[in-house]
């Protein structure tokens, strides 16, 4: 583990006020005590290092059910190993807290860094400002964190640095540090860089990988770039498939493949991942071979995702204004029932192809689908030339292939 940004993207978590929902996440909250006395308008936010250990020894405790957590794991198309988490609780996240001091007259915030639940003996800060559209390097205000995980059968005491900065009104934090691994082929070394978002320990689903840059003017990797959990890297000529971070050995698991295989993904530059299934209207045959020679816009959406409902209506204009000997449009749907969905697409007039995924190893599962909407633009040949396009960008670079 390396402190810092490293050659990554910054990316920051929100500070989300702790919430009495009587959800199962709330239910996880912990109380707190050595709040000022002189502070108003206090708001205290867990911030988990290590989400899916969190939910387990919530589990072992009784906290939340089972079936919560085992669902959890399906919606996230993940089959998670009991025996990698510990069942004695650890300290695997870390209280903050924000409040206006009357005193001083202004809004501060506190970090419980030895995480005793107790801020009595943690010292009032004020957070930097950082600007909209600037993520600031800098790390001199970070303070270290006193945290446990679960390594190899045993309870491990470590740090990680956390940074607190305050945007507007809104508090962001992150845990800037990084990983490296190496290993050698064919008596190469290849270093890598491995990231989850300055996410703490949560790498389950979220880690990217690059080669270390070896140049001084390789100084950052772009973001597409990155080979995410499930995609296949390409190192010394053989690939391999990212299968994420152990945080339980504390390693990086590469999938060795054959030189035949094919990299089908959702990046840029890449092949699209052929399927065959049954349109939802009309239940005839559909396949990605249904749509040789056209350009096709795939949309992975639900009914409950309001990004995707407020795109219709662009989408809509879009799909009425093309060529339909050379465009086409594909709705993939996940979370959803056959009824909801029949209604839905009658309520709104949708008239290009749906096909409904509601099985776990169905076409969401198998896209590794995990956000809504996610879209990609496929070239004539199958091939991906844009992924997630805002609408706007949709609408000029249809008009710009249409030309």
């Amino acid at each position: 583990m390396v402190k810092g940004y490293g050659p990554f993207g910054i990316a920051f978590s929100r500070f989300t006020p702790d919430q009495n929902d009587q959800s199962n996440w709330s239910k996880m909250h912990l109380p707190v005590k050595g709040i000022p006395k002189n502070w108003t308008n206090v708001e205290k936010a867990m911030a988990r290092l290590n989400t899916w250990q969190l939910i387990y020894q919530n589990v072992i405790k009784g906290t939340v059910p089972r079936s919560w957590y085992v669902g959890y794991q399906q919606s996230s198309q993940l089959s998670l190993d009991d025996a990698q988490f510990s069942s004695q609780p650890i300290k695997c996240y870390v209280y903050l807290l924000r409040g206006f001091d009357q005193n001083k007259g202004r809004w501060l915030v506190m970090v419980d860094t030895n995480n005793n639940l107790d801020f009595s003996d943690e010292t009032p800060f004020e957070a930097k400002v950082m600007k909209p559209g600037v993520m600031p390097d800098d790390i001199s205000d970070a303070r270290l964190i006193t945290y446990q995980s679960y390594q190899k059968g045993k309870i491990v005491t470590a740090r990680i640095p956390l940074v607190v900065k305050r945007m507007g009104n809104d508090l962001f934090f992150n845990f800037p540090q990084y990983a490296r691994a190496s290993f050698r082929q064919a008596d190469e070394p290849m270093d890598l860089v491995i990231t989850n978002g300055f996410n703490g320990l949560n790498y389950v689903g979220s880690t990217g990988i690059a080669q270390q840059p070896r140049w001084f003017w390789q100084k950052k990797i772009d973001n597409n770039d990155l080979t995410e959990t499930s995609d296949v890297i390409t190192l010394g000529g053989r690939k391999y498939k990212n299968k994420g971070v152990n945080t339980y050995t504390n390693t990086l698991q590469l999938e060795a493949l054959s030189s035949d295989y094919t990299d089908y993904s959702l990046r840029t530059g890449r092949p699209f991942r052929p399927f065959t299934a049954h349109e939802f209207t009309t239940g005839h045959p559909i396949s990605l071979s249904s749509f040789k020679g056209k350009y096709v816009f795939v949309d992975f959406w639900e009914t409950g995702c309001v990004p995707c409902v407020s795109a219709l209506p662009t989408l809509k204009k879009l799909y009425q204004g093309l060529d339909k000997s050379r465009f086409e449009f594909l709705g993939i749907v996940g979370n959803d029932t056959a009824e909801r969905l029949q209604v839905f697409l009658k309520k709104y007039d949708v008239k290009w192809p749906q096909v409904l995924s509601i099985d776990k190893n169905g076409l969401i599962g198998q896209y590794h689908i995990t956000a809504y909407p996610t879209s990609v633009l496929l070239d004539p040949s199958g091939q991906v030339v844009a992924v997630d396009l805002s609408m706007e960008k949709l609408d000029a670079k249809l008009k710009e292939l249409n030309r």
